[in-house]
């Protein structure tokens, strides 16, 4: 926990000065904008793939993509692991994801050695529930390279 949050008092600036939530349907990577980077990369597409298994209901994708010690901040909310985020938000995340449209309005990827940071903006409609949904959200992704391979090790998430 104590290298995660160091993690995000270095990196987190870092990445913002370069440039600037919800699961996404449909990343729009477009390689000449400015509202677009990283995206590419290996951490990059791991991202891409999260978001894409989170809309499409495929819990076993998410959960190969998840650290077993991931930590998952949303509404106040805290998950320590990957098995407490099945037991408790996994279903209704993919529920609501697949029920909602998402489009990305902005994703960064930006890699430093075994560590990679994805933030991403989007806004979400929908109705969910017999709610309507309206919103723009805030994603940060954390990834660490775990034996040769990317592995989302924090999910931070706001609205």
């Amino acid at each position: 926990m104590k290298k995660i949050y160091l993690l995000s008092i270095i990196l987190v600036p870092l990445l913002l000065t370069n440039s600037v939530n919800a699961h996404d349907k449909s990343h729009n990577d477009t390689s000449n904008s400015p509202m677009f980077s990283g995206l590419d990369s290996d951490a990059g597409i791991i991202a891409k793939q999260f978001h894409k298994a989170l809309s499409d209901a495929n819990a076993e994708t998410v959960m190969s993509l998840l650290a077993d010690n991931v930590l998952i901040l949303e509404g106040g909310r805290i998950e320590r692991s990957a098995d407490e985020y099945r037991a408790h938000h996994l279903q209704a995340d993919m529920q609501f994801s697949s029920a909602v449209t998402t489009k990305t309005i902005e994703h960064h990827v930006r890699v430093h050695g075994n560590t990679a940071v994805s933030i991403s903006r989007s806004h979400t409609s929908g109705n969910y529930k017999g709610r309507d949904i309206d919103r723009t959200g805030n994603e940060t992704l954390f990834l660490t390279l775990i034996n040769g391979q990317w592995k989302i090790s924090h999910i931070h998430w706001s609205h």
